[in-house]
Protein backbone atom coordinates (compact mmCIF):
# COMPACT_ATOMS: atom_id res chain seq x y z
CA UNK A 1 0.00 0.00 0.00
CA UNK A 2 1.61 3.45 -1.06
CA UNK A 3 -1.54 5.54 -0.12
CA UNK A 4 1.03 7.75 2.49
CA UNK A 5 3.33 8.13 -0.55
CA UNK A 6 0.69 9.81 -2.03
CA UNK A 7 -0.86 11.90 0.21
CA UNK A 8 -0.46 13.70 3.19
CA UNK A 9 -2.39 14.12 6.91
CA UNK A 10 -2.48 18.32 7.38
CA UNK A 11 -4.04 19.58 10.63
CA UNK A 12 -5.16 22.86 10.05
CA UNK A 13 -6.78 24.88 13.12
CA UNK A 14 -8.46 23.77 16.52
CA UNK A 15 -12.16 24.36 17.75
CA UNK A 16 -14.06 23.04 20.40
CA UNK A 17 -16.93 20.80 21.17
CA UNK A 18 -19.86 20.19 23.43
CA UNK A 19 -18.26 17.47 24.98
CA UNK A 20 -16.84 19.39 28.05
CA UNK A 21 -16.37 19.32 31.64
CA UNK A 22 -17.60 22.79 32.40
CA UNK A 23 -20.84 20.71 30.90
CA UNK A 24 -20.60 17.90 33.64
CA UNK A 25 -19.34 15.75 30.77
CA UNK A 26 -15.98 13.67 31.13
CA UNK A 27 -15.83 12.06 28.41
CA UNK A 28 -13.24 9.15 28.16
CA UNK A 29 -12.27 7.45 25.40
CA UNK A 30 -13.38 8.05 21.74
CA UNK A 31 -16.88 9.70 21.46
CA UNK A 32 -19.68 7.55 19.66
CA UNK A 33 -22.14 9.20 16.94
CA UNK A 34 -24.91 7.28 14.39
CA UNK A 35 -26.49 9.48 11.61
CA UNK A 36 -30.34 7.81 11.61
CA UNK A 37 -31.88 7.14 8.19
CA UNK A 38 -33.74 11.01 8.78
CA UNK A 39 -30.10 12.51 8.46
CA UNK A 40 -29.99 13.07 12.40
CA UNK A 41 -26.68 12.71 13.92
CA UNK A 42 -26.39 11.46 17.63
CA UNK A 43 -23.94 11.31 20.00
CA UNK A 44 -23.30 10.24 23.14
CA UNK A 45 -20.87 11.54 25.84
CA UNK A 46 -19.38 10.88 29.64
CA UNK A 47 -19.50 8.13 31.56
CA UNK A 48 -21.32 6.53 34.59
CA UNK A 49 -19.18 7.72 37.42
CA UNK A 50 -18.07 10.84 36.98
CA UNK A 51 -20.43 13.67 35.69
CA UNK A 52 -23.05 12.19 33.51
CA UNK A 53 -23.74 10.84 30.38
CA UNK A 54 -25.19 12.76 27.57
CA UNK A 55 -27.07 12.19 24.73
CA UNK A 56 -26.42 14.95 21.95
CA UNK A 57 -28.15 15.49 18.47
CA UNK A 58 -27.51 17.65 15.74
CA UNK A 59 -26.99 17.73 11.78
CA UNK A 60 -23.52 17.84 11.69
CA UNK A 61 -20.46 18.44 14.31
CA UNK A 62 -21.12 22.11 14.28
CA UNK A 63 -24.22 22.22 15.90
CA UNK A 64 -24.78 18.88 18.19
CA UNK A 65 -26.18 19.83 21.44
CA UNK A 66 -27.18 18.15 24.45
CA UNK A 67 -30.78 17.23 24.44
CA UNK A 68 -30.95 15.04 28.09
CA UNK A 69 -28.61 13.15 30.44
CA UNK A 70 -29.39 9.32 30.22
CA UNK A 71 -30.99 7.23 32.81
CA UNK A 72 -30.60 3.46 33.10
CA UNK A 73 -32.86 0.55 33.95
CA UNK A 74 -30.29 -1.00 35.84
CA UNK A 75 -27.99 -0.06 38.43
CA UNK A 76 -23.72 -0.17 37.99
CA UNK A 77 -21.43 -0.47 40.86
CA UNK A 78 -21.86 -3.39 43.42
CA UNK A 79 -21.31 -7.00 41.74
CA UNK A 80 -24.30 -8.16 44.01
CA UNK A 81 -26.85 -5.45 42.01
CA UNK A 82 -25.76 -4.39 38.66
CA UNK A 83 -26.16 -5.28 35.13
CA UNK A 84 -29.32 -6.78 36.20
CA UNK A 85 -27.47 -9.54 38.10
CA UNK A 86 -26.36 -10.77 34.22
CA UNK A 87 -22.70 -12.69 34.93
CA UNK A 88 -19.43 -11.82 32.61
CA UNK A 89 -19.60 -14.90 30.21
CA UNK A 90 -16.80 -16.39 32.19
CA UNK A 91 -19.74 -16.63 35.50
CA UNK A 92 -18.16 -14.05 37.44
CA UNK A 93 -20.38 -11.04 38.88
CA UNK A 94 -20.29 -8.10 37.27
CA UNK A 95 -19.17 -5.02 38.40
CA UNK A 96 -18.13 -1.15 37.87
CA UNK A 97 -19.32 1.74 35.25
CA UNK A 98 -20.07 1.97 32.02
CA UNK A 99 -18.42 3.97 29.35
CA UNK A 100 -20.45 4.20 26.17
CA UNK A 101 -18.31 3.83 22.79
CA UNK A 102 -20.30 2.67 20.15
CA UNK A 103 -23.73 3.52 18.90
CA UNK A 104 -25.90 2.36 16.33
CA UNK A 105 -29.40 3.18 15.64
CA UNK A 106 -32.09 0.45 13.82
CA UNK A 107 -33.15 2.05 10.14
CA UNK A 108 -36.55 0.42 10.55
CA UNK A 109 -37.08 0.33 15.01
CA UNK A 110 -35.13 3.23 15.83
CA UNK A 111 -34.09 1.14 18.72
CA UNK A 112 -30.97 3.04 19.91
CA UNK A 113 -28.34 0.43 20.39
CA UNK A 114 -24.83 1.65 22.52
CA UNK A 115 -21.66 -0.74 23.51
CA UNK A 116 -19.81 0.45 26.39
CA UNK A 117 -16.88 -0.48 27.99
CA UNK A 118 -16.09 -1.83 31.27
CA UNK A 119 -13.95 -2.42 34.03
CA UNK A 120 -13.38 -4.31 37.44
CA UNK A 121 -11.80 -2.24 39.12
CA UNK A 122 -13.67 1.06 38.68
CA UNK A 123 -16.52 2.41 40.79
CA UNK A 124 -17.28 -1.18 42.43
CA UNK A 125 -18.74 -0.09 45.51
CA UNK A 126 -16.13 -2.23 47.28
CA UNK A 127 -16.58 -4.79 44.78
CA UNK A 128 -14.02 -3.54 42.29
CA UNK A 129 -11.03 -5.92 41.58
CA UNK A 130 -7.72 -6.56 39.83
CA UNK A 131 -5.07 -8.92 39.62
CA UNK A 132 -4.38 -9.20 43.45
CA UNK A 133 -6.97 -8.00 45.55
CA UNK A 134 -10.75 -5.65 46.24
CA UNK A 135 -10.44 -2.27 45.13
CA UNK A 136 -11.41 0.22 48.36
CA UNK A 137 -13.19 3.28 48.35
CA UNK A 138 -10.73 5.81 46.51
CA UNK A 139 -8.16 3.21 45.27
CA UNK A 140 -7.53 2.38 41.80
CA UNK A 141 -6.26 -1.18 40.23
CA UNK A 142 -2.48 -1.75 40.90
CA UNK A 143 -0.56 -1.01 36.75
CA UNK A 144 -4.43 -0.99 35.55
CA UNK A 145 -4.76 -4.67 35.91
CA UNK A 146 -8.55 -4.82 36.17
CA UNK A 147 -10.33 -6.81 33.51
CA UNK A 148 -12.69 -5.54 30.78
CA UNK A 149 -15.99 -6.59 28.75
CA UNK A 150 -17.63 -4.79 26.15
CA UNK A 151 -21.54 -4.77 27.02
CA UNK A 152 -24.70 -3.59 24.82
CA UNK A 153 -27.57 -1.96 25.92
CA UNK A 154 -30.70 -0.56 24.04
CA UNK A 155 -33.32 2.34 24.27
CA UNK A 156 -36.54 3.05 22.71
CA UNK A 157 -37.00 6.60 23.30
CA UNK A 158 -33.72 8.19 21.77
CA UNK A 159 -31.48 7.41 24.43
CA UNK A 160 -33.62 8.76 27.13
CA UNK A 161 -33.67 5.35 29.33
CA UNK A 162 -31.49 2.20 28.43
CA UNK A 163 -31.86 -1.84 29.26
CA UNK A 164 -28.95 -4.03 29.67
CA UNK A 165 -28.98 -6.74 27.22
CA UNK A 166 -25.75 -8.83 27.41
CA UNK A 167 -21.92 -8.85 27.16
CA UNK A 168 -21.46 -9.01 23.52
CA UNK A 169 -17.35 -9.53 23.77
CA UNK A 170 -15.27 -11.17 26.27
CA UNK A 171 -11.25 -11.97 25.65
CA UNK A 172 -10.15 -15.99 25.46
CA UNK A 173 -8.41 -15.98 29.02
CA UNK A 174 -10.61 -15.57 32.41
CA UNK A 175 -11.25 -12.17 34.19
CA UNK A 176 -9.38 -13.16 37.00
CA UNK A 177 -5.93 -14.44 38.03
CA UNK A 178 -4.14 -16.95 40.02
CA UNK A 179 -3.82 -14.82 42.60
CA UNK A 180 -7.41 -13.45 43.34
CA UNK A 181 -10.77 -15.16 42.45
CA UNK A 182 -13.63 -12.33 43.88
CA UNK A 183 -16.22 -14.83 43.83
CA UNK A 184 -14.86 -17.89 44.79
CA UNK A 185 -16.29 -19.65 41.49
CA UNK A 186 -14.37 -23.28 40.54
CA UNK A 187 -12.48 -21.65 37.52
CA UNK A 188 -8.12 -21.47 37.32
CA UNK A 189 -7.49 -17.61 36.84
CA UNK A 190 -4.62 -16.68 34.92
CA UNK A 191 -0.94 -16.50 35.64
CA UNK A 192 0.45 -13.63 36.37
CA UNK A 193 3.79 -13.08 34.55
CA UNK A 194 1.03 -12.99 31.25
CA UNK A 195 -2.09 -11.18 32.52
CA UNK A 196 -4.38 -10.99 29.35
CA UNK A 197 -7.14 -8.23 30.55
CA UNK A 198 -10.02 -8.83 28.45
CA UNK A 199 -12.01 -7.21 25.28
CA UNK A 200 -12.06 -3.50 25.66
CA UNK A 201 -11.47 0.06 24.99
CA UNK A 202 -13.00 0.13 21.58
CA UNK A 203 -14.64 1.55 18.83
CA UNK A 204 -17.76 0.48 16.82
CA UNK A 205 -17.78 1.29 12.95
CA UNK A 206 -20.85 0.32 10.87
CA UNK A 207 -19.37 -0.51 7.43
CA UNK A 208 -21.03 1.20 4.00
CA UNK A 209 -19.26 -1.24 2.08
CA UNK A 210 -20.51 -4.62 3.70
CA UNK A 211 -23.38 -6.39 6.20
CA UNK A 212 -21.25 -6.05 8.89
CA UNK A 213 -21.16 -3.91 12.21
CA UNK A 214 -17.49 -3.84 13.55
CA UNK A 215 -15.83 -3.37 16.39
CA UNK A 216 -12.16 -2.61 17.08
CA UNK A 217 -10.88 -3.85 20.66
CA UNK A 218 -7.68 -3.83 22.34
CA UNK A 219 -6.17 -6.12 25.02
CA UNK A 220 -3.67 -5.14 27.34
CA UNK A 221 -1.01 -7.89 28.62
CA UNK A 222 0.66 -7.06 31.83
CA UNK A 223 3.47 -8.80 33.64
CA UNK A 224 2.00 -8.59 37.10
CA UNK A 225 5.16 -10.19 38.70
CA UNK A 226 6.89 -6.55 37.43
CA UNK A 227 3.84 -4.47 37.16
CA UNK A 228 4.63 -3.48 33.67
CA UNK A 229 2.48 -3.41 30.70
CA UNK A 230 4.05 -6.33 28.23
CA UNK A 231 1.38 -5.34 25.23
CA UNK A 232 -1.53 -3.61 24.16
CA UNK A 233 -2.66 -4.31 20.61
CA UNK A 234 -5.89 -4.28 18.53
CA UNK A 235 -8.28 -7.01 17.28
CA UNK A 236 -11.27 -7.01 15.20
CA UNK A 237 -15.39 -8.43 15.81
CA UNK A 238 -18.07 -8.61 13.92
CA UNK A 239 -22.11 -9.20 13.47
CA UNK A 240 -24.42 -9.34 10.69
CA UNK A 241 -26.86 -5.86 9.99
CA UNK A 242 -30.27 -6.37 11.11
CA UNK A 243 -33.24 -4.14 10.39
CA UNK A 244 -35.88 -5.46 12.92
CA UNK A 245 -34.79 -4.07 15.79
CA UNK A 246 -32.68 -7.27 17.62
CA UNK A 247 -28.83 -7.40 17.78
CA UNK A 248 -27.03 -10.53 16.64
CA UNK A 249 -24.10 -11.65 18.45
CA UNK A 250 -20.10 -10.86 17.32
CA UNK A 251 -17.76 -13.03 15.83
CA UNK A 252 -13.93 -12.61 16.48
CA UNK A 253 -11.50 -12.94 13.70
CA UNK A 254 -8.69 -15.41 14.03
CA UNK A 255 -5.83 -16.55 11.83
CA UNK A 256 -7.42 -15.19 8.99
CA UNK A 257 -10.95 -15.52 8.91
CA UNK A 258 -14.13 -14.26 11.30
CA UNK A 259 -14.20 -17.62 13.22
CA UNK A 260 -14.21 -17.37 16.88
CA UNK A 261 -17.17 -16.95 19.27
CA UNK A 262 -17.17 -12.98 20.83
CA UNK A 263 -17.17 -14.31 24.88
CA UNK A 264 -14.42 -16.40 25.05
CA UNK A 265 -13.30 -17.22 21.62
CA UNK A 266 -9.94 -16.34 20.54
CA UNK A 267 -8.46 -14.07 18.40
CA UNK A 268 -5.29 -12.74 16.38
CA UNK A 269 -3.72 -8.91 16.71
CA UNK A 270 -4.61 -6.96 13.26
CA UNK A 271 -3.20 -3.41 14.28
CA UNK A 272 -0.16 -3.69 17.08
CA UNK A 273 0.98 -1.71 19.57
CA UNK A 274 -2.04 0.44 19.17
CA UNK A 275 -4.72 2.12 21.78
CA UNK A 276 -8.27 2.55 21.11
CA UNK A 277 -8.20 2.33 17.64
CA UNK A 278 -10.93 4.12 15.16
CA UNK A 279 -11.89 3.10 11.62
CA UNK A 280 -13.03 6.08 9.28
CA UNK A 281 -14.03 5.10 5.24
CA UNK A 282 -12.43 7.58 2.82
CA UNK A 283 -15.69 7.38 0.04
CA UNK A 284 -13.13 9.70 -2.24
CA UNK A 285 -9.78 7.22 -1.95
CA UNK A 286 -11.92 3.83 -1.49
CA UNK A 287 -9.47 3.32 1.78
CA UNK A 288 -10.48 2.48 5.17
CA UNK A 289 -8.43 4.92 7.77
CA UNK A 290 -7.62 4.38 11.29
CA UNK A 291 -6.01 6.76 13.87
CA UNK A 292 -4.65 5.41 17.36
CA UNK A 293 -2.12 6.08 20.02
CA UNK A 294 1.12 4.51 20.13
CA UNK A 295 2.18 2.20 22.12
CA UNK A 296 5.29 0.56 22.60
CA UNK A 297 7.23 1.08 19.23
CA UNK A 298 8.06 4.79 20.16
CA UNK A 299 5.95 5.78 23.13
CA UNK A 300 5.26 4.20 26.41
CA UNK A 301 2.31 4.52 28.83
CA UNK A 302 3.96 7.78 30.34
CA UNK A 303 5.58 8.80 27.48
CA UNK A 304 5.22 11.03 25.00
CA UNK A 305 1.40 11.25 23.38
CA UNK A 306 1.84 10.06 19.77
CA UNK A 307 -1.01 9.39 16.90
CA UNK A 308 -0.62 7.09 14.23
CA UNK A 309 -2.80 6.66 11.12
CA UNK A 310 -2.72 3.83 8.57
CA UNK A 311 -5.22 2.79 5.87
CA UNK A 312 -6.45 -0.71 4.32
CA UNK A 313 -8.26 -2.00 2.30
CA UNK A 314 -9.70 -4.99 3.50
CA UNK A 315 -9.50 -3.92 7.57
CA UNK A 316 -7.18 -6.77 8.17
CA UNK A 317 -4.42 -5.95 6.43
CA UNK A 318 -2.91 -1.98 7.22
CA UNK A 319 -0.21 -0.45 5.72
CA UNK A 320 2.52 0.98 7.96
CA UNK A 321 2.04 3.98 10.04
CA UNK A 322 2.44 8.03 9.54
CA UNK A 323 2.39 10.73 12.21
CA UNK A 324 1.13 14.52 11.36
CA UNK A 325 2.09 17.32 12.88
CA UNK A 326 0.34 20.47 14.17
CA UNK A 327 2.24 23.55 14.52
CA UNK A 328 5.40 22.05 14.17
CA UNK A 329 5.20 18.81 16.22
CA UNK A 330 4.12 15.70 16.26
CA UNK A 331 -0.16 15.30 17.06
CA UNK A 332 -1.16 13.10 19.29
CA UNK A 333 -3.25 12.21 22.69
CA UNK A 334 -4.78 9.33 24.58
CA UNK A 335 -8.12 9.42 22.51
CA UNK A 336 -8.26 10.60 18.58
CA UNK A 337 -11.44 10.05 16.74
CA UNK A 338 -11.54 10.92 12.83
CA UNK A 339 -15.13 12.37 11.92
CA UNK A 340 -17.13 14.17 8.97
CA UNK A 341 -17.62 17.80 8.86
CA UNK A 342 -20.27 17.70 6.70
CA UNK A 343 -24.34 17.14 7.34
CA UNK A 344 -25.10 14.35 4.79
CA UNK A 345 -22.50 11.87 5.46
CA UNK A 346 -22.43 8.41 7.87
CA UNK A 347 -20.49 9.45 10.65
CA UNK A 348 -17.85 7.35 10.13
CA UNK A 349 -17.95 8.24 6.12
CA UNK A 350 -15.46 10.92 4.80
CA UNK A 351 -16.94 11.71 1.36
CA UNK A 352 -14.13 13.65 0.40
CA UNK A 353 -10.52 15.36 1.52
CA UNK A 354 -12.06 17.43 4.28
CA UNK A 355 -12.56 15.74 8.28
CA UNK A 356 -12.10 16.67 11.79
CA UNK A 357 -10.29 14.69 14.54
CA UNK A 358 -11.90 14.29 17.84
CA UNK A 359 -9.05 14.47 20.66
CA UNK A 360 -9.28 14.13 24.05
CA UNK A 361 -7.36 12.76 27.32
CA UNK A 362 -9.47 10.90 30.67
CA UNK A 363 -12.37 12.70 31.48
CA UNK A 364 -10.69 15.89 29.74
CA UNK A 365 -12.92 18.24 27.44
CA UNK A 366 -12.70 17.10 23.68
CA UNK A 367 -11.27 19.44 21.27
CA UNK A 368 -11.92 19.33 17.32
CA UNK A 369 -9.05 19.92 15.02
CA UNK A 370 -10.10 20.53 11.37
CA UNK A 371 -8.25 18.60 9.05
CA UNK A 372 -7.42 17.58 5.83
CA UNK A 373 -5.80 14.97 3.10
CA UNK A 374 -3.13 16.95 1.00
CA UNK A 375 -1.90 15.06 -1.92
CA UNK A 376 2.16 15.39 -1.78
CA UNK A 377 3.60 17.18 -4.93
Amino acid sequence: MNFFNNYKIIIESEGTTPFRRDKDIAQDGTTPMYRDKDGKLWAMSGHSHLGHIGMFCGTSLDDLEELYAVNTNFCVGHADYSFSGIRYPEGIKPRGSIWPFGLYICPNTHRFFCFFHNETGWNGKGTGYDAFSFIGQGEIPRCDSDFRHIGLMHSDDEGKNWTFDRWVLTGNDVCISEKFNPDGENIIGQKLDNLMLGSGDFSLFVNPNDDYIYILYNIVSVNMLEEKWNRCDTYIARTRKRDDGVMGDFVKYYEGSFSEAGNLGRESVIIPNSWHTRVVWLEKHKKYLVSYRAMFDDDTWGGELTTKFRVSDDMTNWSEPITAMYNGKVYGNHYSAIAPNGDNSAAAVIADDDFSILSNHNATNVTRYFAHLEKIK
